[in-house]
């Protein structure tokens, strides 16, 4: 196992409050301009389930477990993993669970208790695996219905709503396809994806949910208003 990193707090965002289940706050990456999203998702017997774990400021920590107990925490692939093992360190009871092919390299930093067929039963969240990924690079997709009716997809490296930025790096992420609206990334299309037409098809069947308010990338804005043509337009790539 690799050596631990501890509760290393970087700049972040408020918590944004979508819905009476759905929290999420955008932070910064270590030595990268790109941010990273972490979303809160509320199951409905009132545990916490938290998909790509960042380490925050107490404050909002405290906002987190007056809200639900962190009791799942989702590593959503291998390399989404920085803060894993300071997740495990504060909640030593939260289950571990990640994609099957990406157990290998999440115990790297953390043990795993399962995987996405562990989920907790819940007939407003479920978990499932993203048609058309490579082994390389496994994803899902975290999903949930809040009591008012509104759904939400969450995701990671499958979808980016990132922003361009200025400067050498910048450039960099343009050219490579990963900043500049809703999409999946050109790094993404390239490694991570086998099947683009089933990645596709998946999408469109997302863009179906009723009731869909929210889609949340890994990294960028949250994605709000008339998602369903959003994630169509993706499909279309």
């Amino acid at each position: 196992m690799a050596a631990p990193r501890p509760w290393t707090v970087l700049p972040h965002d408020a918590w944004e409050r979508l819905t009476e289940s759905v929290w999420t706050v955008s932070g910064a990456l270590p030595d990268m301009a790109l941010r990273r999203r972490m979303t809160a998702v509320k199951l409905s017997d009132g545990r916490v389930v938290i998909h790509g774990a960042a380490c925050l400021e107490e404050p909002a920590m405290r906002e987190l477990e007056a809200w639900g107990e962190p009791s799942v925490m989702v590593v959503p692939n291998g390399f989404h993993r920085l803060d894993a093992h300071a997740w495990k360190v504060r909640y030593p009871n939260i289950q571990v669970l990640c994609p099957a092919d990406a157990d290998a390299a999440v115990r790297k930093v953390v043990a795993v208790d399962g995987h996405y067929d562990a989920f907790p039963r819940d007939a407003k969240v479920t978990l499932t695996p993203l048609a058309g990924m490579s082994r390389r690079v496994p994803e899902g997709v975290l999903s949930a219905v809040s009591p008012d009716g509104r759904a939400a997809h969450v995701f990671n490296d499958a979808l980016f709503n990132h922003p361009h930025m200025p400067g050498f790096t910048g450039w960099v992420m343009k050219t490579m396809g990963s900043t500049g609206g809703p999409r999946v990334s050109g790094l993404m299309s390239l490694v991570g994806v086998s099947d683009r037409k089933a990645l596709n098809e998946h999408y469109r069947q997302l863009a179906s949910t009723p009731g869909l308010a929210f889609a949340l990338p890994g990294h960028g804005d949250v994605i709000s208003g008339d998602v369903k043509a959003v994630l169509t337009q993706v499909a279309s790539g």
